[in-house]
């Protein structure tokens, strides 16, 4: 019986369809059939045979799109009658379409066979079907019943396809603040500037974070970068607090920086001096400087041993010589682009690494405040002091 069909197929294929095409209409609806007029231009009429043979005239402004059907999608409509609505039949045009890929009209004949055989292995296998406890189920099922739901390309979880959609709404929210920040940003020296200051006050949004960060970074007046200081710190969120220790760090507007570090003082989140004495360690001695004073204002005891360690620090900068032959007094560049240490320079011809160990005046500042007591740059005594003072603490501790 299936020899009948692909009999029937054979003969199908060498028959030569017309080509169909399908004519959607402005006012809704479609027309399927032959364009008799394919060369009339410019179009001003589509003249139609349709698949009963009947002719139909049509004005151009009533056709609003024309969608011309593949070749293998008129053979299929040709050979698809021929077709017996069995099992064999159906799936003998299933896989026609199949090896002639048209997807969609392969699965319409496949649903028809398993209504018809719903036991139908290979109708089955090709729905994307497999046996699970004796029970036909799809991929989707199979997961669905493992807590899986197709989300984004692949099978997730429930709890992280709500991630997911929490992140996204997260960044719609994010980018919605920084579309508003930049024009209240764009307000301010105009007529605006009052209802701009009164918005950037209300701010209290923890999505305004991302926004603020990226203002604070590109506006060059430090009087504008104190009102994104005072948004953040009235969010006071932990990634707002980790912005204003930046900031405390890397604004080169001093009075920015205190601002910052006046908000971080009340807040007292440890995490910020974790983040200030990272800096102690930098390259550029003038951050390291700078995270003392943070250090010193923090007023946290837990920064003493690594301000110890950062009293003095070594840093390497370039110099450039001079040609063999020539001599110069000049002075280097050292760390953080601070001017080296001045000296004679002779030949060399080439620029040279040199090392320096930098007493930091800040640190030790900071120090002096945290323990009320001062050994100057005298690393050894620090250490001596600090041993010591840990060692009472110990026995009290014990002793309570």
């Amino acid at each position: 019986m299936l020899r009948a069909f692909w009999t029937a197929i054979l003969l199908a294929g060498l028959a030569a369809p017309a080509r169909a095409e399908i004519f959607l209409l402005d006012q809704g609806g479609s027309i399927e059939g032959e364009l008799l007029n394919p060369h009339e231009s410019p179009r001003k009429t589509y003249v139609i045979k349709t698949a009963d043979g009947a002719t139909v005239t049509l004005n151009r402004a009533q056709v609003k799109q024309v969608v011309r059907r593949r070749p293998n999608e008129e053979q299929y409509e040709q050979i698809r009658p021929r077709y017996p609505d069995t099992v064999e039949g159906q799936f003998a045009l299933a896989e026609w379409c199949r090896q002639n890929n048209l997807p969609a009209q392969r699965r319409v004949h496949l649903e028809r066979v398993i209504e018809l055989d719903p036991n139908h292995v290979r109708a089955r296998h090709g729905l994307g079907y497999s046996q699970v406890g004796g029970r036909w189920v799809t991929q989707k099922e199979a997961m669905k019943e493992q807590g899986l739901e197709w989300y984004k390309g692949r099978y997730r979880t429930r709890q992280e396809i709500e991630l997911l959609e929490e992140r996204q709404r997260q960044e719609a929210a994010e980018k919605e603040w920084m579309q508003k920040i930049s024009r209240w940003e764009s307000w301010l020296g105009t007529d605006k500037t009052a209802a701009a200051r009164e918005a950037l006050d209300s701010i209290r949004d923890p999505a305004a974070v991302k926004g603020l960060v990226q203002a604070m970074r590109s506006n060059p007046n430090p009087n504008v970068r104190l009102l994104f200081v005072a948004a953040l710190g009235r969010i006071g969120t932990q990634e707002a607090q980790k912005a204003l220790a930046t900031f405390a760090i890397e604004d080169p507007v001093e009075e920015v920086r205190l601002s910052c570090l006046d908000i971080l003082k009340v807040q007292k989140n440890p995490a910020a001096v974790d983040f200030f004495v990272g800096y102690l360690r930098h390259k550029d001695n003038r951050l390291v400087n700078r995270a003392g004073v943070a250090l010193g204002q923090m007023g946290d005891p837990s920064a003493i041993g690594p301000l110890i360690d950062a009293l003095i620090t070594t840093h390497k900068y370039k110099i450039q010589t001079r040609p063999p032959g020539q001599t110069t007094s000049s002075f280097g560049v050292g760390p953080g682009g601070a001017p080296g240490p001045a000296g004679l320079s002779i030949g060399g011809g080439g620029p040279r690494i040199v090392t320096e160990h930098v007493q930091n005046r800040a640190v030790l500042d900071a120090l002096s405040t945290l323990t009320g007591v001062n050994y100057g740059f005298d690393v050894r005594a620090w250490r001596a002091w600090y041993t010591a003072q840990r060692k009472r603490e110990a026995a009290a501790f014990g002793a309570n």
